[in-house]
């Protein structure tokens, strides 16, 4: 198992850009010589984002994402996506070209991973559980699942916030947004739109009940259930903490890699 940090020149977001990569290797460890099977351009590959105020070291710090892609041949690619959203922004800093289009291309230039898009994932919590919603529905001839945890769900009729206060996550909102109000959402950006098109990745939402960010969770899991979209809805105690996100992060791998 190889983990890295690489930076590189990103032509979408105008400026060099770091993501960090867990890559399996032929041989587990010195204690598991038995070298394990070739993956040469096959290596099935999450991309995971982080969530407001974290980078790309994140999930490597705070979960045991090593351990579970050792355990499950899984490639894993984590970018910084700031406090972007994962979208593109009015200020053409394109946030979500860069994550459906341009991450993907460099990065299976540089590593073994499958072009396959029954073998491609992409995961994420909190502002990168909306990220990894909305580029998965928005791109689904490259992901065929999305992993969502404690995610923020932005969509155009959205009794849950308020956008109108400036306190410094909305004044970002507003930028991205382009309003003060959710109602000026664009469509590419709302994930109640989005989940209603073809094809769709298959999902999974996990989120805890003393979370902030439950009620979102619940209310796109209706929605979800109104519109007869399936998916697997997971919920337990636990609030919007590492703890929680380690638990289901291992459930979610091993939903990915199944056949």
């Amino acid at each position: 198992m190889a983990t890295l940090n690489v930076t590189f020149q990103s032509r979408e977001l105008m400026r060099k850009v770091s993501f960090s990569a867990v890559i399996p290797s032929s041989t587990k460890s010195l204690y598991d010589p038995e070298p394990i099977e070739e993956t040469s351009g096959s290596l099935k590959t999450l991309y995971l984002l982080h969530g407001w105020d974290g980078n790309h070291e994140d999930w490597i710090q705070n979960t045991r994402i090593v351990k579970w892609a050792t355990e499950y041949n899984i490639a894993v690619i984590m970018p910084s996506g700031e406090n972007s959203f994962y979208v593109d922004h009015p200020s053409e800093d394109n946030y979500g070209k860069f994550i459906g289009e341009e991450l993907i291309r460099e990065t299976r230039r540089l590593f073994p991973l499958s072009e396959k898009r029954e073998d491609t994932f992409i995961g994420g919590l909190s502002m990168g559980g909306y990220g990894a919603l909305r580029n998965g529905l928005a791109y689904p001839e490259t992901f065929s699942k999305i992993a969502a945890f404690s995610s923020r769900v932005l969509k155009a009729d959205e009794p849950l916030h308020d956008l109108s206060t400036t306190d410094r996550l909305n004044s970002k909102l507003q930028s991205i947004i382009g309003s003060n109000s959710y109602k000026d959402l664009k469509p590419e950006m709302d994930i109640y739109k989005l989940v209603l098109g073809q094809p769709r990745p298959e999902l999974y939402i996990a989120c805890g009940t003393e979370d902030f960010i439950y009620e979102d969770s619940q209310a796109l899991h209706r929605y979800l259930n109104e519109n007869e979209i399936d998916h697997i809805y997971k919920t337990s105690a636990g609030g919007h903490e590492w703890g929680f996100w380690d638990h289901y992060i291992e459930q979610a791998v091993q939903w990915m890699v199944e056949e």
